[in-house]
């Protein structure tokens, strides 16, 4: 594990993949948007999401495919193996969601202070619900044999908590990353699922990994 976290090279080797890999990050956002549309898969799709990516960095120099064809049924076999642990996923990113959109919705339709207020407060739950359901899902496809929904969750939570400020780093780059896909709306479905995998899977991989400046010295040996 990398005893020291440097965010600016997290940056720099996410920027790398994605410049890299950016037909495979519109194939699978695409794929996961697909995936989440019964809601009840969300978390399944996160999962997927998470365990293609680690697969396709990771194991870049060791086998992982190279097609677009094999990369997207890697994703669906991945789909199809989380279908029921991705169930609490689901909840929490549903729960907090939709909690969220009354409260804007109520806050609108009655100018309401405090449910615009609380409405504010909910984005921000959003995402930070958003990055802990990332951070379960790498704990869970990096773990052998895969520990249940609430131990990778608790343990998501640990490593979220051991270094606060890279934390909010993240969460503000993915922060970032919402903003500006809700600008241009067609980068939604296009980049943004598979942007924070990507971001997430570099920011393990510099926490319990070989870091991520191993990530951007691979991509820039074989550019």
């Amino acid at each position: 594990m990398s005893q020291e976290v440097t965010p600016g090279a997290v940056l720099w080797a996410a920027a790398r993949v994605l410049y890299t890999e950016l037909v495979t990050v519109v194939s699978t956002s695409l794929a996961f948007v697909v995936v989440a549309l019964p809601l009840v898969t969300v978390g399944a799709g996160v999962l997927a999401l998470v365990e293609t990516w680690t697969t396709i960095i990771g194991k870049r120099d060791t086998g992982a495919p190279v097609t677009e064809r094999a990369r997207l049924r890697l994703f669906v076999r991945s789909v199809r193996r989380h279908l029921w642990a991705g169930l609490p996923y689901s909840v929490a990113l549903l729960g907090v969601t939709g909690l969220t959109a009354v409260y804007a919705a109520v806050g609108l339709s009655t100018r309401s202070g405090v449910f615009v207020i609380a409405a504010i407060v909910g984005v921000y739950a959003v995402i930070g619900v958003t990055l802990w359901c990332l951070r379960a899902a790498s704990v869970a496809v990096r773990t052998e044999p895969t520990p249940p929904a609430r131990v990778a969750i608790e343990r998501a939570g640990l490593t979220l908590l051991d270094r606060p400020y890279f934390t909010v780093l993240v969460a503000t780059l993915a922060a970032v990353v919402v903003v500006l896909g809700a600008l241009v709306r067609v980068a939604v479905p296009l980049l943004v699922p598979a942007v924070l995998a990507v971001v997430e899977v570099v920011a393990f991989e510099e926490l319990a990994g070989e870091g991520a400046a191993a990530v951007r010295a691979t991509y820039t040996r074989e550019s």
